[in-house]
């Protein structure tokens, strides 16, 4: 397994969603790292505390050659699927906090 990695800013339906499907899914990133190809993204490391998102890790590897600290996973990668103008991934979230 890869990880940790961890995710913000996914409102809690999302999450729930994540979290029952075990499927992460991203589409094209917009603004500073724009591109056509849909990516799910994330950061490195543990979900820091007081902070609203979930911590997980997946089976597939990152794509090589990413800004640091902030993982992608695109097309061409072996686990990483495109449906639909989304990329998947398959991930295990081993932690989640919604803050009320």
């Amino acid at each position: 397994m890869f990880g940790p990695y961890y995710r913000v800013g996914d409102p809690p339906d999302v999450l729930r969603k994540i979290v029952e499907s075990g499927e992460l899914w991203g589409a094209s990133p917009q603004h500073i790292f724009r591109s056509d190809t849909p990516k799910v993204k994330a950061f490195a490391g543990n979900l820091p505390k007081g902070v609203q998102g979930f911590e997980f890790e997946t089976p597939v590897a990152p794509d090589a050659g990413c800004v640091p600290g902030k993982p992608t996973w695109s097309d061409g990668r072996p686990g990483v699927v495109v449906k639909g103008g989304y990329a998947r991934i398959e991930v295990h979230v081993l932690k989640e906090v919604v803050l009320s």
